[in-house]
């Protein structure tokens, strides 16, 4: 495992733009002051990300402490979103959608079992294992909260339903971040097709480091 406390040790990931083809994943270790745009390049088209602190990789991301430092279940410009030690780690920069999975979690080969009753499909949580072995990190600290899903569109009804619903982006829709620290972050671009979360039809997303 990375020391992550040896920041020479550390590929930083460079200004630029990477089209993620769909079900595709990528892992990132980025500086305090660099922003990550993700652009839906087609429209309705989730993407999941985690994020953990490089100072120390067992403080994470948490969907829970954002949801309440703010008291709204999306994002918005202006935001930030707080590590599972209520200290900050994005603000949003810009947000062209507003709609967004704050409740944490991620698809798998074990939700889609219980939920749809498929074996072996490749889920979010198989990308973003990917991204945290890449960054030399320990993949068994992945947990639900540490996730948000951008774009996804959740309407939780009056009397207690939750309902997976068609994204509403259009192409070209973007959320921009601002890093608050240093950070790992790992993004998947969702692959999730056995619900209307990404349309049924998996598209191709933009990642742009600045």
């Amino acid at each position: 495992m990375t020391d992550a406390h040896d920041t020479t040790t550390i590929a930083w990931a460079e200004p630029g733009s990477t089209v993620l083809a769909p079900k595709e994943r990528l892992a990132l270790a980025l500086r305090r002051g660099q922003t990550l745009t993700i652009t839906d390049l087609e429209g309705q088209q989730v993407m999941d990300f985690i994020a953990s602190m490089v100072s120390d990789p067992d403080e994470r991301l948490s969907a829970m402490f954002t949801r309440v430092s703010s008291g709204k279940w999306d994002l918005n410009e202006g935001y930030t979103i707080y590590s599972d030690r209520c200290r900050p780690m994005f603000r949003v920069v810009r947000d062209d959608n507003g709609i967004h999975n704050m409740t944490g979690g991620y698809c798998s080969k074990y939700s889609n079992s219980i939920r749809y009753g498929v074996e072996e499909t490749w889920g979010c949580l198989d990308n973003l294992v990917g991204d945290w072995r890449e960054l030399g990190l320990d993949e068994t600290k992945i947990n639900p909260d540490q996730c948000i899903s951008l774009f996804m569109n959740i309407i939780h009804h009056a009397d207690g339903r939750m309902e997976i619903v068609e994204p509403t982006t259009k192409a070209g829709d973007c959320i921009v971040l601002e890093a608050l620290d240093d950070l790992y972050v790992g993004l998947s671009n969702c692959p999730e097709e056995h619900n209307p979360c990404n349309a049924f039809h998996v598209t191709p997303m933009q990642v742009t480091v600045a």
